[in-house]
């Protein structure tokens, strides 16, 4: 047994061959030379440090692990132990254990930004954002010169939504080391998030710039391009990234989105079906493949990928929402019922397929089974509220108003901000008295969220529908408050002055399906014109009875000193005879906005609107061909009979536009009123978009994406129906072009 004194001298000598074997890449004999140590000196802690560290460094994390965990033992009050043990943990992916680990370094040494910001990381890969941030900023705190500690806080909060203050720390990480490209491509896609695309792009280029092999930012370059309107650009960057990294489904699919944009339907059809490939568990693949196999006409091939996307996701309504809507344009509801009850059958408990199935019945009147179909569904599900109003609506039918009533009010107790779109619904409760039950529910939601503006909508229709028009007028300027605030959140800081409520410089006016909610979208996102809270008010038309005080409060307070604006778009005005001195006797300067589309689309896209909302029933020709034999009766009787709405001819009066047209003009000066053909505004969005500003004497404004709203795809109809269709729209289509000096060239569009 040798002396302490030789002991040492040997614990020295092995220390300082084991730093030989080291700076050698010996790794084995210096691993040999520390054990020889813990042998003769089994407490000494300072080697088990050492040991653990070759471990790390070697990737042999499980040992690393247990030796930290010894020299834990022999001194459980030094901080470092705890750091390299979670960094080892970190490795193995042993999150919770990692985050015990430094959050016990950090009560030992409370001073070392380095386990804040590990700490930091181990919560980033458990989603723990908020908890995150904190422990960055601790770090920052400590170290305010480590570029990475900004990178890691901008993701952080990025997560939370907290984009400006993510781009405050994302520059700060650049200002700090220029060449991190990983943090030039973060807030790349920050600035992608709000909008700031310029910006992003010239960020993204100099993360490429940097480093050109990072696909990423080729790709996040490749979505500005998108938002921009610049495809054959994004395609470039989409392959560029694709070549970086081959297996990206997530490039594939973008790059499958971009093709869809120039109608190159096979080679998106083949980007969708790579993604798939890389990745055949990722649901929305499936649904963007099915979209454009419906598109070409591959409808059963779309099926398919829809119920695989169904089976992959069975929760998230969308791909249940597209077969719907094939089903919708396919009108065969046998087919559409088997093979609901074939995937019910794999999946009894898919609450989604038992509501659809349920739609599938009532389209054939078939309403007990549907009824049982929708009870089905809530029985597995009974927090939804769209089945409890599928399940409402199959009731009216039935007349069984009083269950109806009582499916409705659950409704609206699951869902208090639904659309009050659903006229069967309100008119229900309203009908069986259950208003008053309603306006409490809503009073008791916004006290407990008192944020939600569109909560305050709601209630305000309530107060219209029982004519307490001064308590609604309260309700609506409160939720149009909410609204601005959250987009204009300094225009309003002091207080919302009442006295400022803006009358409407313009108003867009129809038609209805012509591309409305498209072109209100684009407008609203101008910095410079400010929404009402809802889209469609139909003051002129339909609620004038309300008062014009009613109508005012749909809109903003804007402030005189602001160079702001706002409007509304109620397709519903075009074709109302008492709209126009309506409106000149209130607002005669005001600017009106008119999209006309091909009448021919525009009827069969009405018809399909309709038949999603169960208010048509009969098949597209029959509705069609129906509407063409009364027109023929009216016209054969009172040839100059102009009421076409009294004659339930909605599919083809409302495409005679030149006698609306009439109408307007023959009050409102042509300088006051701007005409849209719908095919050419989806064609050349950016253009018609700067005319439009132009018009309403605003600055040119570059909208981030030009998305299509409200845009079906239908089967064709027949040769012969679509040449009746074109011929009777023919001769008013001549007298509007001839009247307005423009040419629609919807013939050649027919053609």
């Amino acid at each position: 047994m040798p002396s302490n004194t030789d002991l040492q001298i040997i614990v020295l000598q092995s220390q300082k061959q084991a730093e030989i074997y080291l700076s050698q890449g010996k790794i084995e004999q210096a691993i040999t030379c520390y054990e020889k140590i813990l042998e003769l000196q089994p407490e000494h802690w300072g080697i088990y440090q050492k040991l653990g560290d070759i471990y790390l460094q070697e990737g042999n994390f499980s040992q690393a692990i247990t030796i930290y965990q010894n020299a834990i033992q022999l001194n459980p009050n030094f901080s470092w132990f705890y750091h390299k043990l979670g960094e080892a943990l970190m490795q193995l992916q042993q999150w919770e254990k990692a985050i015990t680990a430094y959050q016990r370094a950090i009560e030992l040494n409370p001073d070392f930004s380095w386990s804040y910001q590990k700490l930091g990381e181990s919560l980033i890969q458990l989603l723990k954002w908020d908890l995150a941030t904190t422990a960055f900023r601790q770090a920052i705190k400590l170290n305010p010169d480590f570029y990475l500690s900004y990178e890691k806080l901008g993701e952080a909060l990025t997560q939370q939504d907290n984009l400006h203050e993510a781009v405050t720390a994302y520059q700060k990480a650049i200002k700090i080391n220029p060449n991190s490209y990983w943090s030039h491509n973060k807030l790349g896609e920050t600035l992608i998030k709000l909008g700031k695309l310029d910006q992003a792009e010239t960020t993204l280029q100099k993360a490429i710039e940097i480093n050109p092999k990072i696909y990423s930012a080729h790709h996040n370059l490749g979505e500005v391009l998108f938002k921009q309107q610049r495809e054959t650009e994004a395609i470039i960057k989409y392959h560029q990234a694709i070549k970086i990294n081959p297996n990206s489904y997530w490039s594939h699919n973008s790059l499958g989105d971009t093709l869809v944009k120039l109608e190159n339907w096979e080679e998106a059809i083949t980007a969708y079906r790579r993604a798939i490939e890389i990745n055949p568990n990722y649901y929305w693949s499936y649904n963007l493949l099915g979209d454009v196999l419906e598109t070409t006409g591959k409808s059963d091939q779309a099926i398919t990928s829809y119920l695989k996307a169904i089976e992959l996701n069975p929760e998230i309504d969308r791909p249940h929402l597209c077969l719907w809507n094939l089903f919708l344009k396919q009108d065969k509801w046998e087919k559409a019922e088997n093979i609901y009850r074939q995937e019910i059958e794999k999946n009894p408990r898919n609450f989604w397929l038992w509501n659809y199935l349920g739609n599938t019945l009532v389209k054939q009147q078939r309403l007990d089974e549907a009824i049982a179909s929708y009870q089905k569904a809530i029985s597995i599900k009974p927090n939804i509220s769209e089945i409890y109003q599928f399940l409402g609506d199959a009731f009216i039918q039935q007349q069984r108003w009083d269950e109806a009533a009582i499916v409705y009010l659950r409704a609206v107790e699951l869902n208090p901000e639904l659309s009050w779109s659903n006229y069967n619904l309100w008119q229900t409760l309203e009908r069986c008295g259950k208003l008053d039950e309603v306006v409490n529910l809503y009073r008791q939601f916004i006290q407990q969220n008192p944020d939600s503006y569109l909560s305050y909508i709601n209630l305000g229709e309530i107060l219209t529908k029982q004519n307490q028009i001064d308590e609604a007028i309260i309700y609506y300027q409160t939720a149009c408050y909410q609204q601005i605030l959250k987009s204009y959140p300094s225009l309003y800081q002091k207080q919302w002055n009442l006295t400022d409520i803006q009358n409407p410089n313009f108003l867009i006016i129809g038609v209805g399906k012509g591309g409305t909610t498209s072109l209100f979208s684009y407008l609203i996102q101008h910095p410079q014109i400010l929404s009402p809270v809802v889209k469609e008010i139909n003051f002129w038309s339909m609620n004038f009875d309300k008062g014009i005080n009613w109508y005012l409060s749909h809109f903003p307070a804007i402030p005189n000193h602001e160079n702001l604006i706002t409007g509304e778009a109620s397709p519903s005005y075009l074709g109302n005879w008492e709209a126009p001195d309506r409106i000149f006797n209130y607002f005669p300067k005001i600017k009106l906005i008119i999209m006309l589309r091909n009448p021919v689309d525009r009827a069969i896209s009405h018809y399909y609107h309709w038949r999603r909302i169960n208010r048509e029933n009969r098949p597209l020709e029959t509705a069609l061909k129906e509407e063409l034999e009364n027109w023929q009766m009216i016209y054969k009787n009172s040839p100059l009979d102009t009421n076409y709405w009294h004659h339930e001819l909605y599919y083809l009066g409302t495409g005679i536009y030149i006698d609306f047209i009439h109408n307007w003009m023959r009050i409102f000066p042509q300088e006051q009123i701007l005409i849209l053909p719908t095919e050419e505004f989806y064609r050349t969005p950016t253009t018609m978009m700067k005319q439009v500003f132009d018009f309403l004497g605003l600055p040119n404004y570059k909208v981030p994406d030009y998305q299509k709203l409200n845009l079906g795809s239908y089967p064709p109809i027949s040769k012969s129906l679509h040449q009746k269709l074109s011929n009777f729209f023919r001769p008013h289509n001549q007298k509007l072009e001839e009247y307005l000096g423009i040419t629609f060239n919807w013939e050649s569009l027919d053609g």
